[in-house]
């Protein structure tokens, strides 16, 4: 059975303006299980507030997410999108 409750793969985050783009998160995937506790740990600007952002759904403009996956599995074991977290009461 799997305990996954949030499976997070290739996912990227960038900030662009006219000048040029920034990529703030680069291919990055990881996995959590039930029960488990997952620490970000990195220097400065290494993308960890961004890629929290990025879980909640919440990248601030002008950062989009331009490549990956975000799902969280309910503990029915329906599958859940991130966007669908919009609408959670």
């Amino acid at each position: 059975m799997d305990n996954k409750v949030l499976d997070v793969r290739h996912l990227t985050v960038e900030f662009s303006n006219q000048k040029r783009t920034t990529v703030a998160v680069n291919n990055i995937s990881f996995s959590l299980q039930k029960g488990q506790v997952l620490g970000c740990v990195g220097e400065s600007g290494s993308g960890k507030s961004v890629t929290s952002l990025a879980l909640m759904g919440l990248v601030p403009s002008p950062g989009k997410i331009t490549g990956g996956e975000i799902c969280f599995r309910p503990a029915k074991g329906q599958s859940m999108q991130a966007v669908d977290l919009l609408s959670i009461p």
